[in-house]
């Protein structure tokens, strides 16, 4: 007896002949918009469309000049600034340190703004000072409420405290000086303290404070 083929492939053979195949699909032309016969070019379609156009041609109105850019002669800056540095050197110019980077000021009480330009300017008398060179944080913290206590005792109204630059410490800022002025602004202090400021170059500029009290 002979085993019968496997011929499944063969019937699906046989379908695809019978079976029509279906058209290629055919692209459509695009139409002309607004009825326009449809053998017209690119060229023929945007000339019509653009048939009602009016140009306007060139204004009448002058346009505005263009400013002339400046630029900054750095010659000239380098004479003014060595200008300037010969006046101070000589005492003749005046160094405005709230315009560097190291100048602190602060208003703990809402009074301080009152009173915060004449202790900028050195206005009021210090009266006494303390100087926080080589001392830790917690040394100089407690060295620094006792100051503030006992002046207020002595009826003390400014006074000045040295928390130095920075410049022998690790991290090669003044560490205490950051210190400094967080302690001033806590609320504790706010009730002895109007106003601080950096100090005028005559009195530390800015490794040191000027500090404005709250008299009893």
């Amino acid at each position: 007896m002979k085993t019968p083929s496997f011929r499944a492939f063969k019937s699906f053979a046989e379908l695809a002949r019978i079976r029509p195949r279906s058209p290629k699909a055919v692209p459509e032309k695009p139409k002309a918009p607004g009825g326009l016969p449809d053998t017209l070019s690119d060229g023929e379609l945007f000339a019509l469309s653009m048939r009602d156009v009016v140009p306007l041609g060139w204004s009448s109105i002058p346009s505005r000049p263009t400013p002339a850019l400046e630029i900054p002669d750095p010659i000239g800056d380098e004479e003014e600034g060595l200008r300037l540095l010969q006046e101070f050197v000589s005492g003749k110019g005046r160094f405005d340190l709230t315009m560097s980077g190291e100048y602190l000021e602060g208003t703990p009480h809402p009074e301080g703004r009152r009173w915060i330009g004449g202790l900028r300017k050195g206005r009021f008398s210090v009266q006494a000072h303390l100087d926080l060179h080589g001392l830790i944080a917690t040394e100089a913290r407690k060295a620094f409420e006792d100051f503030i206590h006992s002046s207020l005792k002595r009826g003390h109204g400014c006074v000045r405290v040295v928390h130095g630059r920075g410049n022998h410490s690790r991290e090669g800022r003044p560490t205490l000086k950051d210190k400094l002025s967080k302690w001033l602004d806590t609320r504790r202090m706010s009730r002895h303290v109007i106003a601080y400021a950096s100090a005028r170059l005559a009195d530390g500029g800015g490794g040191a404070l000027y500090i404005l009290l709250r008299r009893r």
